[in-house]
């Protein structure tokens, strides 16, 4: 009798094992109560800014200072923003000892406007929407340096690549298309040079991948040096990235290329103290009178000439001139 009461004391023993787990689920459901600080009230004085929220550079910040800045198409302006149109000087903006920002136009071809009124000068407030030219819309706002730093890093993130700081595949397809219709209504020349890395999976294996790395960021800095202001380079995706050049024709363009080139073999790549030789394959596409369909078409076709220089046993430009 004894035996069956201790048998029935032992059935009615709790699992200790599903216990902890009964445990750990209302662990795992069970909040936490921690002193959260609140964020203070910035003592800052906010940044009057213009931000780009329509149009190629959308997400770029500019922020504005007590000096009059120009916004323009040309290089030189404060507020340089590149979109056919806009006029190379656009608009004027001052800012006063209490902050407050006047804006004029300066007779632009195709206007300024604000909430989608023409204007020809007016003061802005915190909100308003500056359209310049066709496409650009900037918007109008005081910011502390947590906005501010917010607004940059989104822009960084959707405009340039994170390893090279290059433009991304997104920026360069976007830009492309512009400039292709641009050269198309203006009878300009437009190149793209193609190019990569040749035996790049080679060099991952033999030296390991933070070595492709560095080989890709100091590649971009070679091209950069050698580079004018006007010309745009991006990265395309892995070891390939795609140059693009205004108003050089073809033999111009294949010099250009060729030279970069030499300067790429030239370099001394290293890593952990132990060279690495790295040279690269070019292909050209140059747009003259029409003769491709759209910036696909270019692409296509530069694509083709990269890989005839791969034919061609590599470390060399391949293109319409040879």
């Amino acid at each position: 009798m004894a035996d069956e009461k201790q048998d029935d004391r032992l059935d009615s023993t709790p699992d200790l094992a599903s216990l902890d787990d009964e445990a750990t689920e209302a662990d795992a459901d069970r909040t936490v109560i921690q002193g959260i600080p609140k964020i203070a009230p910035s003592s800052e004085k906010r940044q009057a800014s213009l931000i780009v929220i329509s149009g190629g550079s959308a997400g770029k910040i500019f922020r504005l200072s007590r000096e009059p800045m120009t916004v323009g198409r040309a290089k030189d302006c404060e507020i340089s923003i590149d979109d056919e149109g806009i006029s190379r000087r656009h608009a004027r903006l001052q800012q006063d000892n209490f902050g407050n920002v006047m804006i004029e136009d300066l007779g632009s071809t195709n206007g300024t406007y604000i909430n989608g009124t023409r204007i020809n000068q007016q003061a802005l407030r915190d909100g308003d929407k500056v359209q310049v030219g066709s496409i650009t819309i900037l918007k109008f706002s005081f910011q502390d340096s947590l906005e501010e730093a917010f607004f940059e890093n989104q822009y960084r993130q959707a405009t340039f690549d994170a390893l090279t700081g290059l433009y991304n595949k997104k920026m360069l397809m976007e830009r492309l298309e512009k400039e292709f219709l641009f050269s198309l209504r203006n009878n300009r020349l437009l190149s793209l040079v193609m190019f990569d890395l040749d035996h790049f999976k080679r060099i991952n294996d033999t030296h390991g991948h933070p070595a492709g790395d560095h080989v890709l960021k100091t590649l971009a800095q070679i091209m950069l040096k050698n580079l004018r202001q006007e010309d745009f380079l991006a990265r395309f995706g892995g070891e390939e990235f795609v140059l693009m050049l205004r108003d050089l024709d073809e033999v111009r363009c294949h010099t250009l290329a060729e030279r970069l080139r030499r300067s790429v073999e030239k370099h001394h790549f290293e890593w952990d103290k132990k060279r690495i030789p790295v040279t690269i394959s070019m292909g050209i596409a140059t747009l003259r009178e029409g003769n491709f369909r759209d910036g696909a078409d270019m692409l296509r076709v530069a694509d083709e000439y990269l890989y005839k220089a791969k034919r061609s046993g590599r470390n060399c430009v391949a293109s319409i001139v040879r």
